[in-house]
């Protein structure tokens, strides 16, 4: 694999997989801010066996951009000192956006009041560290008895954010498309996966407002303007698909597969 390092510019540079929903949350971001950005895709699988590349077997210019190995990453070239810039982990990316880009220059995609800025902050620290293990949990477990347990995690999961949804809308925090639509919806895109794999309606019928802001959610352009398949002329939704296959079977090794078995 290249060894080279990437030779930046003063523009963002943004390291995505087009599969990866942590990355879309960054690629979201960055079409609401209009922001301009270099757009290059990382090859975190080996393409001859479908498994993911070990930390080792990375590039050295990605590596020395981001340790772990993971998407998303922001890098650039500060203008004046020219001292090169990396961010990563997506919902730290996606807060220095906030900072990188303030308004006015760019639209803010955090609530300007302090305790709205918070709830917004509470509710993505809730969907990352409960919601999103589960994702991967049902899909990997292959006792259909497990599967069960943990869907009705996914449903309870799906239950507090009915509870803490917008009451009017349509976005998650009110009227405003937010940051904390750009840290769920990407997961909510991926629901049908669930419901090809596992028989899992996501979200639940019973909880109609959050049905409401993802039907909201998955029309904006910011959303819409992600789903890019890998290839020309293929299916983004079919795509999907096959990639989560090597979850749904048990043998994904990828960091996520480890960290939320």
């Amino acid at each position: 694999m290249d060894g080279e390092l990437l030779e930046l510019n003063t523009d963002l540079t943004f390291l995505s997989s087009w599969f990866c929903p942590f990355a879309q949350r960054t690629w979201i971001a960055l079409l609401e801010k209009g922001l301009p950005f270099d757009y290059k895709e990382v090859s975190l699988r080996n393409p001859a066996t479908g498994l993911w590349f070990p930390l080792t077997e990375k590039p050295k210019w990605f590596t020395a951009l981001n340790p772990l190995g993971k998407v998303p990453v922001l890098a650039y070239k500060d203008e004046k000192t020219q001292q090169p810039h990396a961010v990563y982990e997506s919902l730290i990316c996606n807060e220095f956006l906030e900072d990188y880009a303030p308004s006015p220059g760019c639209p803010p995609l955090l609530p300007p009041h302090a305790a709205l800025r918070a709830k917004a902050r509470i509710v993505m620290d809730h969907f990352n560290t409960h919601f999103v293990p589960l994702f991967y949990r049902i899909l990997i477990r292959q006792d259909a008895a497990q599967q069960a347990e943990v869907a009705q995690q996914v449903e309870a999961e799906c239950d507090w954010l009915e509870a803490n949804v917008d009451q009017a809308g349509p976005f998650f925090m009110g009227t405003e498309f937010s940051l904390v639509d750009c840290a769920l919806i990407p997961w909510f895109v991926r629901g049908y996966i669930l419901q090809h794999f596992r028989k899992l309606e996501m979200p639940p019928r019973r909880c109609t407002k959050l049905q409401r802001w993802v039907k909201t959610a998955l029309e904006r352009p910011s959303v819409k303007g992600t789903f890019k398949a890998p290839e020309e002329g293929t299916s983004y939704e079919d795509k999907l698909l096959e990639h989560y296959v090597r979850y749904a079977d048990g043998s994904a090794n990828s960091t996520s597969a480890a960290a939320f078995k």
